[in-house]
Formats: C-alpha cells, sequence, structure tokens
C-alpha cells in the first residue's frame, strides 16, 4: 500500500483520489450521483468528492472530510490508526465491521 488512509484504507485503490489526481470530472460525477443514491441527499457536485488523501494537505471527500477516525488520528497526530496505542477501539469498529480489509491492512502494519 503505498498511502494507508487513517481507517485503514488504501487510498491508492479509491477511485475518488485516482480521479481527482487525473482532473477526471466525469467519473468524479458519478461518484457523486452515487453518494446521492446512497446518502439522500438532492444533489451532490463533483467537486465535494475530490480527494488528496485523509492525512495531507488539500480536498478531503465528502466521506472522508468529516470521518471520526481520522479526526482522532490527526488529534494524535499520528498518520493512522496502526501507529494508536488503543488500537483497535470502539472509534474506528463501524468501519472495520463493514469493511475487515482496513483493520487487516492497519494490523499487518503494526507487525512490522
Amino acid at each position: 500500500m503505498e498511502m494507508t488512509g487513517c481507517c485503514g484504507m488504501d487510498c491508492g485503490s479509491c477511485e475518488a483520489l485516482r480521479a481527482t489526481e487525473r482532473n477526471d470530472i466525469e467519473t468524479l460525477s458519478k461518484l457523486a450521483a452515487a453518494e446521492e443514491g446512497r446518502s439522500g441527499n438532492s444533489f451532490i457536485l463533483p467537486s465535494k468528492m475530490k480527494c488528496t488523501g485523509c492525512t495531507g494537505p488539500g480536498a478531503k471527500s465528502m466521506a472522508c472530510s468529516d470521518c471520526r477516525v481520522r479526526m482522532c488520528a490527526l488529534d494524535r497526530g499520528i498518520p493512522h490508526c496502526g501507529f494508536c496505542e488503543e488500537f483497535p477501539c470502539d472509534l474506528g469498529d463501524i468501519i472495520w465491521e463493514a469493511v475487515p480489509e482496513y483493520k487487516n491492512n492497519l494490523e499487518r502494519i503494526r507487525s512490522r
């Protein structure tokens, strides 16, 4: 994994990040439309889907901008939960239950 998100996501596989890097407005529009369907929001601008990764400067997608796991890692000054003494914690449980791969990624990093 080239870039690990705070929650353990492989950001390099994130379509929003890749579309942002390519300035691919068509893909960002498709992602926005899909998010509208999931969230029930009436209209999401494609620019709200742009993301440069959760720990660096720049745009954050709707999913990442207000992520409590991301906020916690940033508050603690760590790049992701794999560096936290309290990992795993209740804060990430909902994400890790939905996508166990993210937790596995963090466990792999911790074991190095």
